[in-house]
């Protein structure tokens, strides 16, 4: 649900949170389809959905005024909008308003019933096949989520006899309860009468975000474990679901006006008090356990160079990393992604015995996996140079270079595309910690490297592309990127995203007719001096010394 609020918000959906299944009588369903003619994952459908001579969306039994059924706005996204999580929830959001103006689907259904005779209760006893067989596709045809599935039954005339060729017998066994998905969650909810329609999902999230469930469908932690033992065994009314769907009827009873807030509020304080007061006088001992499942929620698995725990930690700046539990004995130590917070996942590596992690990060949360894999990887991976280091790089000198003091020989590095320990990617001079120019690259999909190149910066164009029927994102030159990106966060114009240059000063250089980047890097410091108030020509030259 977090991801189509996300959508939502980004204005690609509609509002999600609704039960209504009419669509209101303003929706054109046809402007709607009109915006995805022409791309390369729609257009094709919604071009043969456009030539029905009648669309008429189906409707479902319910409907309310207050938020219409979930499809897209029509404000489609780039390629570099969405990540994959984001990308599946909006396809099936795109195909599901496809589906509901598709023509219904054609089917023919064959039923046959083999009397199985010879004895005197033959009468009784009978074989039953059902088949069936897809005449027109219909939504089908643009909503593959539903099952199509055709099958048939032998080619029988009415009154033939069958002979019996093979019997057998199987052994079957009752399974375990399927683990809840979050929609059966909400629904077990709404049964036991806890929480509303409007606070269920972010209960979920909650959990989530605060490491006590993991995955789809949810799956506790061992932190959640810990947190459940401890209730159950120092506060056991607390966990009780009958406690927190009291507190829910005692809230609707004074919304009917059939209590008073102050006799709901007496009467929640005695229950919390008395929660309250076993917590309290166990501390100790719901301290310990507590302190003993975050240490194994953090424990990544066996350290390969000394066998002690390899666990989860968090440097005083902030960033997270995997130590050894034997540190200072041990120093080995493995990177993890500078973006989210670390969640040990269920699955291990097949090779290192380690715990996959997860990224919690927001809408860009993802998989990182394991961690020594990423390592290993980023180890093997041979550095891809595409051109000349703008700071360091091919005709600068040391004075030009204020990284590298005194020292000309060491000019020349070289931009390259590199794969860190960490999993992250970038492009990077060749001669880091030296220089430390670099710019980021996404996380997913292959990095191709095209034969077009920037005109400007005289760098190879990339190009992302994925797995299935995503479409490839043209990154282009990855400076000319950067900067675009950088404009966009500021939310200012190109000028912005030069280090120094504020939205006022960016004004003043557009109305002397500096528009862009390259513009400014062509201009005549002391000609922009003289047309800029309080802007000198020195200050000019070091925007254009740092405009890449």
């Amino acid at each position: 649900m977090s991801i189509a609020e996300d959508l939502y918000t980004a204005g690609y959906i509609t509002y999600p949170r609704t039960d209504n299944t009419v669509y209101p009588d303003d929706l054109d369903p046809r402007e709607r389809l009109d915006a995805f003619v022409g791309t390369r994952t729609f257009g094709d459908d919604a071009e043969a959905l456009l030539d029905q001579e009648e669309i008429t969306p189906t409707e479902g039994d319910e409907e309310t005024t207050d938020h219409p059924p979930i499809h897209p706005t029509g404000e489609l996204p780039g390629a570099s909008d969405l990540d994959d999580d984001e990308w599946e929830v909006y396809e099936l959001v795109v195909r599901r308003f496809f589906a509901t103006v598709a023509a219904p689907a054609t089917w023919e259904h064959l039923r046959v019933v083999a009397a199985v005779g010879g004895g005197a209760d033959a009468a009784d006893l009978s074989l039953k096949a059902n088949g069936k067989r897809l005449l027109d596709p219909g939504y089908h045809a643009v909503y593959p989520y539903s099952s199509a599935s055709e099958s048939f039954v032998p080619d029988v005339r009415e009154g033939e006899e069958l002979a019996v060729t093979d019997t057998s017998f199987e052994a079957k066994q009752t399974q375990p309860p399927r683990r809840y998905g979050q929609s059966r969650l909400i629904e077990t909810m709404e049964s036991m009468g806890v929480g509303t329609k409007a606070t269920r999902h972010n209960v979920i999230q909650k959990l989530y975000d605060r490491g006590y469930i993991e995955s789809d469908p949810p799956r506790p932690t061992r932190l959640a474990h810990a947190v459940v033992e401890a209730s159950e065994e120092f506060a056991e009314r607390i966990v009780s679901e009958e406690m927190t769907a009291q507190l829910e009827s005692d809230m609707q009873a004074i919304t009917r006006g059939d209590a008073t807030l102050a006799d709901v509020t007496r009467e929640s304080r005695e229950i919390l008090e008395e929660v309250f007061e076993g917590l309290m006088a166990s501390g100790e001992a719901v301290g310990d356990h507590l302190r003993e499942s975050l240490k194994a929620d953090r424990t990544v698995g066996g350290c390969p160079e000394c066998g002690s725990d390899l666990v989860v930690r968090q440097s005083r700046q902030g960033s997270y990393f995997i130590g050894c539990d034997a540190y200072p004995e041990c120093t080995n130590t493995l990177p993890l992604p500078s973006t989210g917070k670390p969640l040990l996942l269920e699955e291990t590596c097949q090779d290192h015995g380690l715990a996959h992690v997860k990224m919690l990060a927001g809408r860009k949360t993802f998989v990182h996996g394991c961690p020594l894999c990423q390592a290993e990887a980023a180890d093997a991976q041979e550095d891809r140079v595409i051109g000349a280091c703008p700071d360091c790089g091919v005709g600068k000198t040391a004075s030009e270079t204020p990284r590298d003091e005194g020292d000309a020989a060491n000019a020349g590095g070289e931009l390259a595309i590199k794969q860190l320990r960490s999993g992250s990617r970038l492009v990077g001079c060749t001669r880091y910690p030296d220089c430390e120019y670099s710019l980021p690259l996404p996380r997913r999909g292959d990095i191709e490297v095209t034969d077009d190149a920037c005109d400007e910066h005289d760098l190879p164009e990339l190009r992302i592309t994925y797995d299935g029927d995503r479409d490839p994102w043209e990154l282009g030159c990855p400076i000319c990127n950067y900067r675009e990106y950088q404009a966009e966060q500021a939310g200012g114009s190109e000028l912005e995203s030069v280090t120094g240059i504020g939205e006022k000063t960016a004004a003043k250089l557009q109305d002397a007719g500096i528009d862009d980047v390259p513009s400014l890097k062509d201009a005549e410091p002391d000609t922009v001096a003289e047309r800029v108030d309080g802007v000198g020509p020195d200050t000019v030259r070091e925007w254009q010394a740092k405009a890449d």
